[in-house]
Order: structure tokens, then sequence, then C-alpha cells
């Protein structure tokens, strides 16, 4: 699994979980939880300093020879002592999301089969109380009609990236056009331009790259669900600048 399907899969089941605990409340005033691994796992960062539409975030990826059903039963145990109430077990698609809250923090491990009887998934913690969801396009111009759906900002070293999807009530052409023209105007300079040839929606439309300063801004725009709209995924990234902590 690659890094953007496994933040896309983090991102749905935020939004699961910002449905289930309706965040608010005081801001968080203690530590990030520590996340124990997964038994025979071998673990990576996706991302430990995230934010998505505006909640603070923490991803790691993890793949064990452990089945699924000894990662539940880990977790579960793992989180039944000295918390109020049992950690949450529940299906979500191929997968089973277990869940505990930890002060303003939510703490999730979501586990799905892989080969053989070893398991993948996602070890997450969102602090969802006193965090407001924010959906702004910055400073991405925006067409008459479209909808902001979802932004991700991480912070790396040497680098931050912020990623914006829309949804444009416009085909692809006019959408490309006009970005073309906005972004010229400001500034940025168009350095790649690539074509994908029609097909099912979704799977055809351009890619652009734009360039200005220490910034790279990629522009991916692909034919939406009535096949008369569109999807624009915008991401800009910011080259040589300091770690930041969400």
């Amino acid at each position: 699994m690659n890094r953007q399907a496994i933040l896309r899969t983090a991102y749905s089941l935020l939004g699961a979980l910002l449905l289930a605990l309706r965040a608010g409340g005081a801001p968080a005033a203690e530590p990030w939880p520590e996340m124990p691994p997964p038994p025979k796992a071998k673990t990576e960062w996706i991302g430990d300093s995230m934010r998505v539409n505006g909640i603070p975030m923490r991803v790691m990826h993890f793949a064990s020879s452990a089945s699924r059903t000894e990662i539940v039963e880990y977790y579960r145990s793992y989180w039944s002592s000295g918390y109020p109430t049992p950690p949450s077990v529940r299906p979500l698609g191929d997968a089973t999301v277990v869940g505990q809250a930890h002060g303003p923090y939510f703490m999730t491990v979501k586990v799905k089969d892989a080969e053989h009887g070893t398991s993948e998934g996602l070890i997450s913690v969102s602090r969802v109380l006193g965090s407001k969801v924010e959906r702004s396009a910055g400073e991405l111009p925006l067409m008459p009609g479209a909808k902001v759906l979802q932004v991700v900002e991480s912070s790396d070293p040497g680098k931050r990236s912020r990623e914006v999807v829309v949804r444009n009530p416009d085909a692809v052409p006019s959408v490309v056009q006009y970005y073309q023209a906005s972004l010229t105007n400001a500034g940025w300079r168009l350095v790649q331009h690539n074509d994908t040839p029609r097909g099912r929606p979704g799977l055809s439309g351009s890619i652009l790259v734009f360039h200005r300063d220490r910034g790279e801004l990629q522009l991916s725009v692909v034919v939406g669900p009535t096949g008369r709209d569109s999807v624009l995924v915008a991401n800009l990234v910011t080259k040589d600048t300091r770690p930041q902590r969400f």
C-alpha cells in the first residue's frame, strides 16, 4: 500500500471518528499518548505531525505476522485496563477497528487480513476534543460552485505539504484552463502538463505541476462521479522549512 492510499484510508477513518465523537470541548492539556506497536510487527510513520480537516493527527502503518484476530485481541486487552469504559470494536469495510478514548485524544487501530494469515493496518491518534473542523482552501483559488472536501497538512524535515481536495461542477478542461490562467497570474510557472486518456470517471484527466520560489504545486484533475463534474487534488509542497508540530 503506497503512502497516498494509506493516507486516504486514515482520512476516511478520522471522518467516521468525528461523526461518532462530535469533536469539541476544552483544549488538550496533556501530551500525546504512547501507542504500543502490534505484536510481531514492523512499523513506519506515515506522519507524526499532521492535521486533517483541522484535527491534529498521527498515523503509523504496520505489517504483522500475527493474524487480524490476534491484533484485535491484543489491543482489546491492552485498552481494557485503566480506562473507565471498554474499547470499541467494530467492522469498517474489510477491516476491524479497535478504538479507545484517552483524555482529549482518540486512539485507533485499523487492521485487515493480509497474505498467509498475516495482517496489516494503521495505528492513529487524533486530538479530537478542543479541535475545530476546518476545510479552508487557503491560497488556492476556487471556481464558482466549488466545494472543499478535505484538507491535509503535514510537516516533515525540510518541507511542509498541504493537500486540498475540491469537487468542481465544471468539467476537466474548464478546470485546467482556469488554474493555468489564475496560477500564472499569481506568479506560478507551469513546468509540466500531462493529459491522461479518456476513460471511466475518476481515471481520465490532467496533471499539472507549477513552481514558484521554494514551492511546488501539483494539481491532479480527474473526471468526477457524474461524468460532467471533476475532482481536483492540489498538493502544495514548500521546501527548506522548519519542522512544525500540530
